[in-house]
């Protein structure tokens, strides 16, 4: 088998050519380090706020109310105001409530209120929570 020889001066000088397998380490690398950043800034974000909310569930009570259960996870002492939700079939927004949770001595802490609705509701549902003040 002979060796081909490339033509001179077409691709430059042999130093300077990337092959395939620097090409594929520069992209690898870069994706690692962007999924490094958006990994540090999602948790710089959720700790930031220091106010989580969990829905653990709902009864419907009638046509124009909803129970929701839910807990807040903050740091004790903090009083906080969680933002309720009540849906229809259609997935619309039918009520709506702010309600005001006073500070507590747990850091975990577990509330159920009642939130006024339009129309009748199938769900309902704690969608966020924020410090007070």
């Amino acid at each position: 088998m002979t060796a081909t020889s490339l033509p001179p001066g077409r691709y430059g000088p042999a130093s300077t050519r990337r092959g395939p397998r620097r090409t594929v380490l520069v992209t690898v690398l870069a994706v690692v380090v962007v999924a490094a950043v958006a990994v540090l800034v999602w948790f710089g974000l959720a700790q930031s706020t220091g106010v989580s909310v969990e829905t653990y569930g709902y009864q419907v009570k009638d046509a124009q109310s909803v129970d929701v259960t839910f807990s807040v996870t903050t740091k004790p002492g903090t009083a906080v105001i969680c933002t309720l939700e009540a849906l229809n079939d259609a997935h619309a927004q039918v009520g709506s409530k702010d309600v005001h949770i006073p500070a507590a001595e747990n850091q975990v802490t577990r509330y159920t209120a009642t939130v006024s609705t339009a129309e009748r509701a199938v769900t309902g549902m704690a969608d966020s929570c924020r410090t007070a003040g």
